[in-house]
């Protein structure tokens, strides 16, 4: 019997490539990663055009990644739900209150269905008034305003996408859908970023960024069909939907209010920001911005890719199990988070000298940020562990957390600008977010604190601070 050395002359790289390519973590981190870079890809070749220019993309690929906030709650719960039900179904122990899978996929054909109209209209009227300031100043009316409407148009696609990913990830099937997202994504910045080289139309740019998510759609649609899309639609419901919903829906809307009003703070900051500065100050604060998404991404990857087993872990009763997951998944998802604010922090003072003079945020202003993203992915960290439990706490404890942002945005942007909006989401997660959620998960499943907190958090969160220090001492420095 022949391995893989014998039939590639370089084996070993090509099982590594292939142990990569069937990791979950891995393929939902190259997912993430690659969904936000794909926006991220064409600004150097935007800030070519023009400063306004790149300040339009930015402002409309934040309300595109804001279209998603009614669902960074619920595609979570219902992968948690998914992956009970068949835990459950599998071992022919089906409780008789159990929604079976059948059932919560007739739940998300409405839902996704409902929302992808909903947020068609909010792009079109919404999103519309917050691009209009910087649309203005752009000289070539029918550009801009077509290259909007290809964006906003496009919104299905974007949620035919999100619901087959819940579905395939809930039922376990996470790296190969997740390769084919991410692949579509690079795909669609590299065309985008060929386009406006080529043509220097934004309309052209959105339009080659759409092909491939089209592409996508289609290819993951039939991924779905092939695991029992489908088939589960069809099959007899045991449980009208009138209480399926009751079941189910709860728990995801308040997850996704409270997503709506925290994340959306955070990132409604940057598009108040764009109605009262200049639109350089309003790209470098965007891009930044953006930067922070990808790495709330990128470093959520780890607990997003356990949430299937830890789920299946709960519903045996298996604590110490899920204990260990999620300790283990808390400290890879810090320690990325370390990773990433800290060499961006280490390159803001470099880039003048390697040629970089377009906006960006200065180093003060990264820290702050990236204080209030590491602050941030620890609270979710242990909010994501509770939550197997299905009892949700986001709608409030997220809702309220968006609210002290507002606030201080209120009273800081006016008085510090771009450093006023990043202190005000730092500032917004002190009060709640950063210590309740490890309350919670703590008293629930009798978590050792401090212990579990050092190794996973401490750590992580001290070796950041001190290359934050590093690298405004570095700053300080090239600036004499």
């Amino acid at each position: 019997m022949t391995d893989a050395r014998t039939v590639y002359p370089g084996g070993a790289p090509f099982r590594k490539l292939t142990k990569i390519t069937n990791s979950p973590p891995a393929m939902l981190a190259f997912s993430s990663f690659a969904r936000a870079g794909s926006y991220l890809l064409p600004v150097p070749a935007l800030y070519h055009v023009g400063s306004t220019t790149a300040a339009f993309w930015l402002l409309a690929t934040t309300l595109i990644g804001m279209q998603n906030l009614l669902f960074l709650g619920a595609p979570q719960i219902l992968v948690r739900m998914l992956a009970v039900a068949e835990s459950a179904h599998g071992h022919g122990h089906v409780a008789e209150q159990q929604v079976s899978v059948g059932d919560l996929a007739r739940l998300m054909r409405i839902v996704f269905g409902g929302a992808a109209i909903v947020v068609t209209v909010a792009m079109l009227t919404l999103g519309t008034w917050s691009v209009m300031t910087v649309a203005r100043r752009l000289p070539d009316a029918s550009d801009v305003w077509g290259a909007w409407l290809v964006i906003a148009l496009s919104s299905p696609l974007r949620i035919i996408i999100l619901s087959r990913l819940t579905f395939l990830n809930g039922l376990g099937e996470i790296a190969r859908p997740r390769m084919n997202d991410g692949l579509s994504w690079v795909i669609s910045g590299l065309l985008s970023t060929l386009a406006i080289l080529a043509t220097g139309s934004l309309l052209i740019m959105a339009l080659a960024s759409q092909l491939p998510i089209a592409i996508s759609a289609i290819l993951l649609a039939r991924m779905a069909d092939a695991k029992g899309w489908r088939t589960f639609l069809h099959t007899p419901a045991r449980t009208p939907i009138g209480q399926i919903a009751g079941r189910v829906w709860p728990p995801a809307w308040r997850a996704g209010l409270g997503s709506l009003l925290s994340t959306g703070a955070r990132q409604g900051a940057g598009i108040v920001l764009a109605q009262f500065v200049s639109p350089a100050q309003t790209a470098g604060y965007l891009l930044a911005l953006n930067g922070i998404s990808v790495m709330m991404m990128l470093s959520a990857a780890p607990l997003q890719s356990a949430l299937h087993t830890m789920a299946g872990h709960y519903a045996r009763g298996e604590t110490a199990a899920h204990n260990r997951q999620a300790e283990a998944a808390r400290a890879r998802s810090l320690w990325v988070t370390t990773m990433l604010a800290g060499g961006v922090a280490f390159a803001i003072p470099l880039l003048p000298i390697i040629g970089w003079r377009h906006a960006f945020v200065d180093v003060p202003t990264w820290a702050l940020l990236a204080a209030g993203l590491m602050v941030q992915r620890y609270g979710a960290a242990h909010l994501q562990h509770y939550t197997i439990t299905n009892h949700v706490t986001w709608h409030w404890l997220d809702g309220l957390t968006g609210v002290f942002n507002i606030l201080f945005c209120v009273a800081l942007i006016p008085l510090a600008g771009t450093k006023g909006a990043a202190l005000a989401n730092l500032l917004s997660l002190l009060p709640l977010y950063a210590w309740l959620p490890t309350r919670m998960a703590v008293r629930r499943f009798d978590i050792p604190w401090p212990k579990a907190d050092i190794r996973s958090a401490v750590l992580p969160a001290v070796a950041l601070g001190l290359i934050l220090a590093m690298s405004l001492a570095l700053g300080g420095a090239l600036a004499r």
